[in-house]
C-alpha cells in the first residue's frame, strides 16, 4: 500500500468534516507522509486546541517541537489511527486535507546534510496567524520578514547551528520552491546602518538549495554579523573617550571602562575569526589581528588578581591602539563600510570558509 494512500485512509468519502460558521471549518489538519517520521499532522485554524485533542483521541504522538505524528513502523497501528482520526474529526469538526507536498521537517533535514557544520531542525507549526508575527519579528532578511506579515504562513522550519547560526525556511504558495532568510542573532543589537542579509529561494532539490545558501546567504550573513560587532566596538570606543579623551587610565581603572574593556575582549576574538575567513590580508593587517589576540590571551593568562598595572596597560593600549586597528582590518570585508586606507602590500591569506556567528543569548519570543 502507498503511503500517501495509507494517509487517505482518515479522509473516506469526501475527506472533509464540515463545520464552523457558515459551513466552513473552524479548523483544520493537514497531513503528511514523512520517511522519517511516518503521518505528520499539521494543525491550522482558531479551534487548534479541538485539533491537538482529537489527534491525541485518535492516537498521534506529540513530538519534540509540539507536533503530532504517528509512525509508519507497525501499518496497522497506523490504519488503527488513522480511522480514529476520521470519526474524532467528524464529532469535534475538524477538516482532514492530505498533502502530497513534501514536509518541510524533511527538506530541511535533508537540507542540512549539505550544509557545514552542525545543524538541528525545528517545525513550528502556526495554527494562528498572530503566531507568525513571532517568527517575523525575529527574521533579519528583509523581504521573507515582509511576506511573513504579509501573507499567510501556516508553518515554518527554523534551522540552527552550533554556533547560533538560526534560518527559517517557508515554502511558495504558489511554486515548488522554498525561501529561505537569516534571523537575527539574539545578542546583536538591531542597527540600521547594517546591511540586513537578503534571503534566497531555492529549487526543492536539497543539494542545490545547499549550494544557493552556502554560497550567497551564509556569506551575506557573515558580514552583516560582522558589521555590528564593528560598529558595536566603535561606540563604545567611541563612548569611552567621550571621559577618556586622552586615553590616560586613572588608577584604579573606573568600573565602567574595565567593563568596556571586557566587551571589548568577547567580541574582539569573533571579529579576527571573521576577518580571516572573509578577506584577503596583507602582512601588515594580519600582524593587527594577531596582535589583538596576543594582547587579550596575555590578559586571561595573567593571574586571577591581575596587577594594576597590567591592567592599565591593556585598556590604555585599547583606547589608544588596539581598538582603533582593529576596526580598521575589519572594515576591508563590509560592505557599504568605511573603506580602508589603500594597502599595496602583499596578500598573505585567502578568503577561507564562511566564519560562525556568535550563539543566541536567549531563545527568542516564538512559541
Amino acid at each position: 500500500m502507498d503511503l500517501t494512500e495509507l494517509a487517505r485512509l482518515a479522509t473516506p468519502g469526501s475527506s472533509t468534516s464540515d463545520g464552523g460558521v457558515g459551513g466552513r471549518p473552524s479548523c483544520e489538519i493537514t497531513l503528511f507522509v514523512s520517511p522519517r517520521d511516518g503521518v505528520v499532522a499539521l494543525v491550522d485554524g482558531d479551534n487548534w486546541r479541538w485539533a491537538h485533542t482529537t489527534l491525541d483521541t485518535a492516537g498521534f504522538e506529540k513530538s519534540g517541537d509540539g507536533n503530532r505524528a504517528i509512525p509508519l513502523t507497525d501499518l496497522d497501528r497506523t490504519r488503527e489511527v488513522l480511522l480514529t482520526l476520521d470519526v474524532v474529526a467528524r464529532i469535534t469538526q475538524t477538516k482532514i486535507t492530505p498533502s502530497c507536498e513534501t514536509y518541510i521537517g524533511d527538506f530541511a533535514r535533508d537540507l542540512i546534510d549539505h550544509l557545514p557544520g552542525q545543524w538541528s531542525v525545528e517545525v513550528e507549526s502556526y495554527a494562528m496567524r498572530v503566531w507568525q508575527g513571532d517568527l517575523a519579528a525575529c527574521m533579519w532578511s528583509p523581504s521573507m520578514a515582509a511576506t511573513l506579515k504579509q501573507r499567510r504562513v501556516r508553518w515554518a522550519a527554523v534551522l540552527r547551528r552550533e554556533d547560533g547560526t538560526e534560518l527559517a525556511v517557508i515554502r511558495d504558495p504558489k511554486r515548488d520552491l522554498y525561501h529561505v532568510g537569516a534571523l537575527h542573532p539574539g545578542n546583536l543589537h538591531p542597527d540600521e546602518l547594517v546591511a540586513p542579509p537578503a534571503s534566497v529561494t531555492v529549487q526543492p532539490t536539497p543539494s542545490s538549495a545547499a549550494w544557493q545558501i552556502n554560497s550567497r546567504l551564509l556569506p551575506t550573513y557573515a558580514r552583516a554579523v560582522l558589521h555590528c560587532q564593528v560598529n558595536s566596538i566603535k561606540e563604545d570606543l567611541d563612548r569611552v573617550r567621550q571621559t577618556h579623551e586622552s586615553g590616560a587610565v586613572p588608577e584604579p581603572a573606573p568600573k565602567k571602562l574595565l567593563d568596556a574593556y571586557h566587551r571589548f575582549t568577547t567580541t574582539a576574538p569573533k571579529v579576527t575569526a571573521a576577518v580571516r575567513a572573509l578577506a584577503a590580508l596583507n602582512e601588515r593587517q594580519a600582524a593587527v589581528l594577531q596582535r589583538v589576540e596576543d594582547m587579550i590571551a596575555a590578559g586571561l593568562g595573567a593571574a586571577t588578581e591581575t596587577t594594576a598595572a597590567r591592567c592599565t596597560d591593556q585598556v590604555a593600549w585599547w583606547l589608544t591602539e588596539g581598538g582603533d586597528s582593529l576596526i580598521e582590518v575589519a572594515r576591508r570585508p563590509v560592505p557599504n563600510s568605511e573603506p580602508p586606507a589603500t594597502e599595496t602590500d602583499r596578500p598573505t591569506a585567502s578568503p577561507r570558509a564562511v566564519p560562525p556567528a556568535p550563539g543566541r543569548s536567549a531563545p527568542g519570543p516564538r512559541r
